[in-house]
Order: C-alpha cells, then structure tokens, then sequence
C-alpha cells in the first residue's frame, strides 16, 4: 500500500462526482413511466440510432477495470499486453456477416431463445445460466473498481465497501427505473465522460514528464522488461510434452494474450446478452452496422490511450523517484490513483474520478439489465410460467405485471452484484480479477453457440455434455489454487490466468462435437432449420 497520500478530495472534486451522480438518477427518473411492456423495458421499443447504439455500446463493453488494470498490466507486462487489439482484424467481418444477419432475423429479446430453437429448453437454461455467472462477475468486478480508486485517492479515509454500497445503490436505482433506455442514455453521456478524463489524463501526465511525449515513447522497450525477459525463456528443459505444458504455466505469452482476447470477443459478439440487446435495440441492420464501427473504432482508441498512459506512469516514476515505489510491486492496481493523488489539480481529480465512474456504471448497468432480461425472459417467462415462444401473454395486464416483475428481478441482481463485489479483491490483480472472474465463462458459451451455429451434427444431449464439462475445465483452471488449497494440495505452479476461457471453449466445443458421434447425430428439423446458413438465407424484414 502505498505509505502515505497527502491529498483528500477537495470540495469541488467531490462537487463534480456528486452533480454526475445525480444526473444519473434524474436521467432514470425520466425514463421510468416510459416503460410499458417488455419491449421497451428491454429493448428501447426497438427505435434508437446507429450511434447512440455504437457510443453507448462501447461504453457498456468496457469499464472502470481498463482506468485501473491496463495502465498496470502495460507497466508490468509491457507491449504484451496490446497484441489483443489485433483480434480486431477478426471481428469486423466476423459481426458484420456473421452475427448481425443472424439476430436480425429472429425477434428474440434473449440471445438464448436461439439455442431452445436450435437445440433444447435444457441447452437454453444452462447456458443462460452460465451467462448469469458470467455478467454477475463482470458486475461485481466493475463495481469493486471505482469504489478501489476512490478508496485510494481519499488516502483510504472512507473504505471500499462503504463505496461499493453507495454506488451499487445508485446504479441499481435508475437501471431500475428507467430500463435499457435509461441504460443507453446514461451509457452514452458516460461515453463522452470517459473520453474526456482520458483525454485531461493525458495533458496532465504530459505535463509533469521531462520531455513529454517523446521521452515518454522511447521507454516503451524498457517497460516490463522483466516479463519479457521471462518469455523469451519457454520451457527449455525436458522433451516436447514438458514444453509444452511448461508453455501454459507462464503468466503472460502472446500466444496467451491473444487467444484470451479472441476468445473473450468472440463470445461478446457471438452470444453475449449485453451485444445481443444493445444491437437489437436498434431500427435496422445498417444502424447495428454503423453502431458497431463506431463500437470498435473508439475501443481502439480507447486501449491505445490507456497504454499510453501506462507507459507515461512509468517514464514519470522512473524519472522522479528512479522507479516504481516498492509497495507498487504487490498493488500494481493503485498507481493510476495514487498518481491522481498526488499530481492531479483542484477540480480535475474529481472530472477524471467521474470518468472512472462513468466507465464502470456503464458496465454496470448493462450487465444488471442484461441478467435482468435473461432470468426474466429464460427462466421467469419460459420455465416459471412456462410460456413457449409465439405463446407468451401480450395482455395489457401481463405487460405492466411484467415490467413489475423485470424492476423487482432488478434490485435483486443489484443487491447481488453488491454483495460479490465486496469480496473480489481475494482474487489478485484486476488483470487476473477481470480473465479469472469476468473471461472465464466466455468460453462455453462460445463454443455451444458454435457448435448450433455452424455445425449439424451437434445435438441437445451431446451439447449438454460439452458445456458442462467445459464449465468444469474452466472452473478448475481459474481457481486451481483455490480448488488445491480446499485438499489441502499444492502444486510449485500454476496454468496462467490468460487460459481459462480458451481451455472451457475448447473443452466445450471438441468435446460437445466428439460426443454427437455417441449419442448420435440430430438429424432433426431443428439442425437443418436453425443453424446459421438456414437462418440467414431467410429474407430480413425491417
């Protein structure tokens, strides 16, 4: 911990965090008797445009965790961790002409709606489950974060779970209120939030560096040398097998980085509820199309800045104080906030507070209304009141008992996501927090979605398989040293923090595929109807 922080929040910072705030709620309040039916609750009636789509998007899709974690994951493990920024490269055709068509085609409010058409109402429920699980430690995560920057700022006067109570309190309110409008709305003013302490960061740290911009970049060889230097040196000892294994022990490879990214996206633009809702709140296909450019472009931006930034911290330490200070070492997390609080002006502290904020309740907002729309669409609707697809109640008596139900299965989501984020600091590192905690589920989810999309073979009972042992293998090799530690066993290392996702898809996929050839190939209407070539040969109506 850091030894001592002389600076407490002015009047005029905590003025600042206190007025954006409080925007929040009046934009919920606003939006509250704007929601009639499920549609609108979930999907904004289905009528916003390709940039509030976009901008608000991006926000939704990253957070506060990248204010904290990228900075110090590029002061500890240098350029590495930027090789992920290629799998954009990917990405772009792959949601254009893969996924966009598919949704567009179907008038789902949940992304899983598709699997119980493709597969089973089984195959629907455990991986909607899985999701749950996923966006609860997405939430909690967000959550911990700023409730951790503000803790440190304050010289820890006011203690991280005071925070994380208040601030889940608030962004519980007006997601409550006012449904995914008030999400989007919100999310896009914390769009413009963000940019703006991104970009008063950056002047800031310019400032105060002895040469500026270039002195800054000519450190970018030096910056997590240590990590690189361990890289170079792969399991050299022992056969082929020890190589290999020995590969997957390292905390970060290339290899690594990038496959978690990939894996991590894939599964956001393949059957993330969160992509799935935002994009189909939106009045065509050109618009999701636009929106998204908009989505990726700025998430470009916005990871390069932060690398930036990483990379300026440490040109600052080394030239002020001859390196990081020592307590840096084990709280990598804290030396974006203790740089705030100890350069930061009057008034700029509390802007850039307000950004981290804004970019961790634009997480959160939309992770509580995407579970919202999932356990109420998936499991309220399908198996409490058993309503099949084409048979739900569309009474006007239904629509507002719904939208009561949808606010109550809100604040319970909130009070949940209140209650994980007050333990997540046990875990490490955000950066091991955010591939143990948030991308380890990306995995399964991944591969069932694949295997209804793309294959005809796959069937609900070898899906089922599949996913759960996938769900397992990831489990295990995000908390492997829980898991020993509850034996009693321990092991001289560990599989990295990068692998659980791409070990859970690939368990999930090869294992869910290998075992159609057991329990038999579907064959069956639903595979030739549902995959993803009969889908998007149907003409789209807008």
């Amino acid at each position: 911990m850091p030894a001592s922080i002389d600076l407490t929040l002015h009047w005029l910072d905590i003025l600042v965090i206190v007025a954006y705030l409080a925007m929040l709620l009046l934009i919920g309040s606003f939006h509250y008797r704007r929601q009639s039916n499920l549609t609108d609750f979930f999907l904004a009636g289905r009528e916003m445009r390709w940039f509030v789509v976009g901008a608000s998007l991006m926000a939704a899709l990253n957070s506060g965790i990248d204010y904290l974690m990228q900075p110090s994951a590029m002061i500890k493990f240098g350029v590495y961790t930027m090789v992920g920024n290629l799998s954009w490269l990917l990405l772009y055709p792959y949601v254009f002409f893969v996924t966009l068509p598919l949704y567009r085609r179907m008038d789902v409010i949940s992304a899983y709606e598709y699997l119980e058409r493709r597969f089973s109402i089984g195959v629907r429920t455990l991986t909607a489950g899985i999701f749950i699980l996923w966006r609860l430690g997405w939430l909690a995560t967000a959550l911990y974060v700023p409730a951790l920057a503000l803790s440190v700022v304050t010289g820890n006067q006011v203690s991280a779970v005071t925070l994380i109570v208040g601030i889940g309190t608030i962004v519980t309110l007006y997601t409550m209120m006012g449904g995914i409008r008030a999400v989007i709305w919100t999310d896009l003013v914390q769009f413009f939030i963000m940019f703006t302490g991104l970009a008063v960061t950056i002047v800031i740290v310019l400032r105060n560096v002895d040469g500026g911009f270039m002195e800054i970049i000519g450190n970018w060889d030096q910056i997590g040398k240590e990590a690189i230097t361990r890289l170079s040196g792969v399991a050299v000892d022992g056969g082929l097998v020890s190589k290999v294994t020995g590969y997957f022990l390292i905390p970060m490879t290339l290899t690594g980085v990038f496959m978690a990214t990939m894996v991590s996206r894939l599964t956001t633009y393949t059957s993330d509820q969160v992509m799935v809702q935002r994009f189909q709140t939106s009045r065509t296909i050109r618009d999701a199309r636009q929106g998204f450019v908009i989505t990726a472009v700025s998430d470009v931006v916005w990871m390069l800045a932060l690398a930036f930034i990483g990379l300026a911290l440490f040109t600052y330490f080394q030239a002020s104080l001859g390196g990081l200070p020592d307590w840096a070492l084990d709280h990598p997390d804290q030396i974006y906030p203790y740089f705030m609080s100890q350069v930061f002006p009057i008034g700029m502290t509390g802007l850039v507070m307000a950004a981290i904020l804004a970019a961790s309740l634009s997480s959160i907002d939309s992770a509580i209304n995407a579970v919202t729309s999932v356990v109420m669409v998936d499991f309220y609707r399908r198996l409490f009141r058993g309503e099949t697809i084409g048979s739900e109640d569309k009474s006007e008596g239904a629509d507002r008992r719904q939208v009561r139900v949808s606010r109550v299965i809100t604040l319970l989501v909130g009070i949940t996501g209140i209650i994980l984020s007050c333990n997540v600091s046990k875990l490490g590192s955000l950066i091991e927090i955010a591939n143990k905690l948030i991308n380890s589920f990306t995995g399964p989810i991944l591969g069932i979605f694949l295997l209804g999309m793309f294959t005809r073979r796959a069937n609900a009972q070898s899906v089922l398989i599949g996913g759960t042992i996938g769900v397992l293998v990831t489990l295990f090799v995000a908390f492997q040293e829980q898991i020993y530690g509850l034996f009693k066993l321990q092991a001289d290392e560990y599989i990295s923090f990068l692998w659980p996702s791409t070990f859970g898809f690939l368990a999930t996929f090869l294992i869910g595929y290998g075992s159609s050839f057991v329990s038999g190939s579907s064959g069956s209407e639903k595979a030739r109807e549902w995959n993803w070539f009969s889908v998007t040969s149907r003409k789209l109506e807008e």
